[in-house]
């Protein structure tokens, strides 16, 4: 699952998540995404485009992450979300603290 970070401006990256989410190559996953969020002030837009699947040890990942980046006075947002992460996010709650849009990243454009 390929990973790639795109730094926008010093407040705003993307984080493209190029594949489902599973036990195998959780260890990339968390790696990138808990240093990302060890910035101060720091909005990352995540892009889920082509993700279909987060494993149950991805959404806890997730979830900690958020915790993290916010505690640092920042923002994750997912962005390229098809119907079933909208579902996992909906089962898991983590709907009620992580937006989460179908639409692209706005700081993609």
């Amino acid at each position: 699952m390929p990973l790639e970070f795109q730094e926008v401006n010093e407040s705003t990256g993307i984080f493209r998540v190029g594949g489902d989410v599973q036990p195998e190559n959780i260890e990339g996953y968390r790696k990138k995404l808990y240093e990302l969020c060890e910035r101060k002030n720091f909005t990352l837009q995540m892009d889920m485009t082509g993700v279909d699947h987060l494993s149950s040890w991805a959404i806890g990942v997730t979830a900690l992450a958020t915790q993290k980046i916010r505690q640092n006075g920042g923002d994750l947002k997912i962005y390229g979300a098809g119907e079933n992460i909208k579902r996992i996010l909906k089962f898991s709650r983590l709907d009620m603290i992580i937006q989460a849009s179908s639409d692209p990243a706005p700081a993609a454009g």
